[in-house]
């Protein structure tokens, strides 16, 4: 079979465009010529372009299909494992990128909370979402020795524990902007009174706050969780738990030595 670049492009269900740049590429490059001194393509270049037709529908790239044809870097079933391993990551992160959709639109249907009101800390929310699978994983290895804290920590996987907080964070995030506006008595009580529920929630929010202060902590997992937060409202809410916790602990050793 000797064709000429036109007549393969039809064969294979491919362009003239597509197969010129494989050409420039050195990925598909025919060697044959016919006698107007023209490149024409074989039954090999047909062989040549089925396997890459099948490496893309792999997930390879360009260059990876080149690499594995020119060297065969990999037998077939390497190849294949290294592809379905690579796909299984892929599909985890497009996973997780649908939970994080799913939570935003869940907040978007609550009642009381008008689109606009949302989409001014939408981002707040969508960073908190994102990163949160990691900061999971750095707490869990942080205190993977402290057996009642890992259990703690395991709500944080559950869903319904993820909706309940998520609704409490965004009226949390609400509070504060009318706290730092108004500044009066009520909407710091409004603050208060979110903090609470969610420490009724999740008991083990006050651990995470001494993390703050943990050099060592912050040394190894400050990617994780370098939040997107304005910093007036990232420095409300630290001080906001501080004082609500402290106060807490006061409470509590009175109620002890009563």
């Amino acid at each position: 079979m000797e064709v000429t670049i036109g007549q393969f492009a039809k064969l294979v269900g491919s362009t003239v465009r597509t197969l010129r740049y494989y050409d420039k590429i050195g990925l598909l490059t025919p060697k044959n010529l016919n006698q107007n001194g023209r490149k024409v393509y074989t039954r090999l270049d047909w062989e040549i372009f089925q396997k890459i037709v099948i490496f893309k529908n792999l997930g390879l790239s360009l260059s990876e299909i080149k690499e594995q044809l020119t060297n065969e870097k990999l037998s077939n079933r390497e190849l294949l494992l290294v592809q379905k391993q690579l796909i299984t990551r892929k599909q985890e992160e497009l996973n997780d990128i649908l939970e994080v959709i799913t939570r935003m639109d869940r907040l978007y249907n609550l009642e009381g909370i008008s689109e606009e009101e949302l989409d001014e800390f939408a981002f707040i929310m969508l960073d908190l979402f994102m990163r949160e699978k990691r900061q999971i994983q750095a707490l869990e290895e942080y205190f993977i020795a402290d057996k009642q804290l890992m259990k703690e920590i395991k709500l944080l996987h559950d869903p319904e524990y993820k909706m309940k907080m998520d609704r409490e964070t965004w009226h949390l995030i609400q509070a504060i902007k009318n706290a730092i506006q108004y500044n009066d008595s009520t909407s710091r009580k409004k603050v208060r009174d979110i903090l609470n529920n969610m420490d009724n929630i999740f008991p083990a929010s006050r651990n995470f706050l001494s993390l703050i202060n943990d050099d060592i902590f912050f040394a190894k997992y400050n990617q994780e969780f370098n939040n997107y937060f304005p910093e007036n409202i990232a420095r409300y809410i630290y001080n906001e738990l501080k004082t609500y916790y402290d106060d807490k602990e006061n409470s509590e050793g009175k109620d002890n030595n009563e």
